[in-house]
């Protein structure tokens, strides 16, 4: 008898990395890039992860830190969801989000918490008594059920920021957001703070101008009209000409309140001694509407605690803001209405136009070439200013225009030189960021500009030619963008959505991916929290704030997540196999549900097409310290192989996974792993 020798099983294991290709022939890719995809991103340590949601945001508790505690009580139908309950042993109370059987879960929880026995009166009665305090469900669906039921209880909190219209603009400054918005008239714009109460308004103060100066006024320091009589406390004391030792100092001072009506030529005093004289009344610091605010932080005092916000919004004069008193700077432009701004080597850098304006050298309110100051021209209007790689010695600031790129050399008004460094390549508005290297999008896709082993000149290189047709749908829609530091990301955001998150780790793109928001982006902004996290903030056309990387939905809304990694060919081309299994590797520190499918020798009409199958992981994990007993996930693990059945023979494989939900934290999948046995080849 002849024993007939079976083909041993093989198995191909499929890196996911490269992101998105939307325009290399599929036998020239490797077979863990995509071809299309939605809300994945290219994770800094590999793999394709399910990108994190957003929430609403105005200084009140998170929607993502919610909590939910598990109560097992006798009459579960005395209960009503929405009320909330008092335990009369422990006197703790919580919001009720659901009734499950015979559990109740409650959320906004006071107090130490509720104990066996408590009985729970809903405010006039007596509903229930506490049998178990089970904490977190052991289930992971109903625990992401759960969480998601306590954040919306959180969120439905959170409000938009008051006004009309889009947020004109959003700025960080230690640790406390900040956000434009016009008011409900649309007469003007205020600005707002985020607060444990919600969003409240910066009052801006007055200011007035005076001149004759012949000593110096000390912040706090209340100044008195010698003729009017009228009265103001000094918040800032700002000197825009001359000096005091020549009693020619003139400038302004910033009142953060005042009593009476200051007049025209009268000595203004303190402790009745003459300091200035002023030239008129004080008025009231405003701003008109529908600017678009762009921000930077920077320290022109020297000391540590020196940090200001700075920012202009092209309708109005820029300013400086220290977390109290909103100053208004004069540059001397008949139009004093810049629209860029940077920090650069101490000096305060404004863009009107095609003109490039700097301050003195560490003096962000003085304009004066006397003190330092100076302008330069450009061909074109400017799109965006970025400080560039370099070192103390060698700075350098990248200037884009529309069409073109200059770099501008040295350190002050002294050795300023301005390069011409690339003409017709520039960048869109408010799309330059700064990470290892520059980038910015063009209408050629994303640039980068990275120095060169001569150091102090750059090279420019496109990065998205293989996205291409992606970028060419949205052309002039970029409304936006930011950079991940802590994954290594470039993102800029477009007026239908979308968006393009770019991610680098040590110099080398790993993949570039598309995303899909459920709200615009209209401006956005990212710093340190003062525990020194990355934040980041963006505004949107609804007038909420939006904290993004957080939660697990897009306010509330589904992620809608996918890709299609494009055809493998599992070793050969042209040699049919039999797939059999598929094992993926998935990390990550939540429960998660995906879909898998797959379509067979391009989707043929001749070979029967398997439909998407569901798969679950639990991915919640519990460490010793980190957790109360009886209110933790003891079995699971944050690493997960997903075992699938895989049934069909060809001569490749398209893997596609989808992930619908508002519940579930982000996910990496990593590797896929195809178990295959060869057949004959292709005839």
């Amino acid at each position: 008898m002849i024993r007939m020798q079976s083909t041993p099983v093989r198995y191909d294991n499929v890196q996911l990395l490269g992101g998105l290709d939307q325009v290399t022939p599929n036998l020239s890719l490797v077979p863990g890039v995509v071809r299309r995809a939605l809300n994945f991103e290219c994770s800094i340590n590999g793999g394709y992860s399910r990108i994190a949601g957003y929430e609403r945001f105005d200084g009140r508790a998170r929607p993502s830190d919610a909590t939910y505690t598990a109560l097992g009580v006798n009459t579960p139908q005395n209960v009503t969801v929405g009320v909330t309950l008092t335990g009369s042993l422990s006197s703790s109370t919580g919001k009720v989000i659901v009734i499950d059987g015979s559990t109740v879960v409650v959320t906004k929880v006071t107090g130490s918490g509720f104990v066996v026995n408590d009985v729970l009166n809903n405010g006039s009665t007596n509903v229930a008594t506490v049998s178990d305090t089970s904490g977190v469900s052991l289930d992971g669906s109903t625990d992401a059920r759960y969480k998601n039921l306590a954040a919306d209880e959180y969120r439905s909190d959170i409000q938009a920021v008051p006004g009309s219209g889009d947020i004109l603009g959003v700025g960080l400054l230690n640790g406390i957001v900040y956000a434009w918005r016009n008011n409900p008239g649309g007469s003007a714009a205020n600005m707002y703070k985020s607060t444990a109460s919600g969003w409240t308004q910066v009052t801006f103060g007055k200011e007035i101008y005076f001149n004759t100066g012949t000593a110096a006024v000390t912040v706090g320091q209340t100044i008195t009209g010698a003729t009017s009589s009228a009265t103001g406390v000094v918040a800032k004391v700002i000197i825009e000409s001359g000096t005091y030792g020549s009693s020619n100092a003139a400038g302004r001072f910033i009142l953060s309140s005042d009593s009476g009506t200051f007049q025209a030529a009268e000595n203004l005093q303190v402790g009745g001694v003459t300091k200035a004289v002023a030239v008129g009344g004080a008025s009231a610091i405003t701003l008109s509407p529908n600017g678009r605010f762009e921000t930077v932080i920077a320290n022109f005092g020297g000391a540590t605690n020196s940090f200001r916000m700075y920012g202009c919004d092209s309708v109005n004069r820029a300013f400086e803001f220290d977390g109290t008193t909103f100053v208004p700077i004069n540059t001397g432009m008949t139009s004093d209405t810049p629209k860029h701004i940077a920090a650069h080597k101490a000096h305060l850098f404004l863009s009107f136009g095609a003109s490039l304006q700097f301050s003195g050298l560490g003096l962000p309110f003085q304009w004066t070439p006397v003190l330092g100051a100076g302008e330069l021209a450009m061909n074109s209007e400017i799109t965006n200013l970025i400080p560039l790689p370099g070192d103390q010695s060698s700075g350098a600031l990248g200037i884009y225009t529309k069409r073109d790129t200059s770099v501008l050399y040295g350190t002050s008004s002294g050795n300023f030189a301005l390069s011409t460094f690339n003409t017709g390549t520039g960048g869109y508005n408010y799309t330059a960021q700064n990470m290892d290297q520059a980038y910015v999008l063009d209408d050629r896709g994303i640039m980068s500009l990275g120095t060169t082993l001569n150091f102090g000149n750059f090279l420019p290189s496109s990065l998205t030619m293989n996205i291409r047709p992606f970028l060419e749908e949205r052309s002039n829609l970029a409304t936006a963008s930011t950079v991940s530091r802590e994954k290594g990301q470039y993102r800029v955001f477009f007026s239908d959505k979308k968006a393009l998150y770019m991610t680098i780790m040590n110099g080398k793109l790993l993949g570039t991916m598309p995303i899909e928001f459920q709200h615009e982006v209209k401006n956005i902004v990212e710093d340190e929290r003062t525990d020194g996290t990355t934040a980041i903030f963006f505004g949107s056309s609804e007038g909420f704030v939006y904290e993004l990387d957080r939660g697990t939905s897009f306010d509330g809304q589904n992620i809608d997540a996918n890709f299609a990694l494009v055809y493998n060919y599992t070793k050969s081309p042209r040699i049919r196999k039999r797939y059999r299994k598929a094992s993926i590797e998935m990390t990550g520190e939540g429960y998660a549900e995906i879909a898998f499918g797959y379509e067979l020798g391009y989707r043929s009409d001749f070979i029967t097409q398997p439909a998407p199958a569901p798969y679950t992981a639990d991915l919640r994990k519990a460490y010793w310290d980190e957790f109360q007993w009886d209110n933790f996930v003891w079995d699971t693990n944050e690493v997960s192989p997903t075992e699938i059945e895989v049934v069909g023979t060809a001569e490749n494989m398209g893997i596609f996974i989808t992930s619908t939900s508002d519940q579930f934290p982000s996910f990496t999948i990593n590797n896929i792993i195809l178990h295959f046995t060869p057949r004959r080849g292709i005839r």
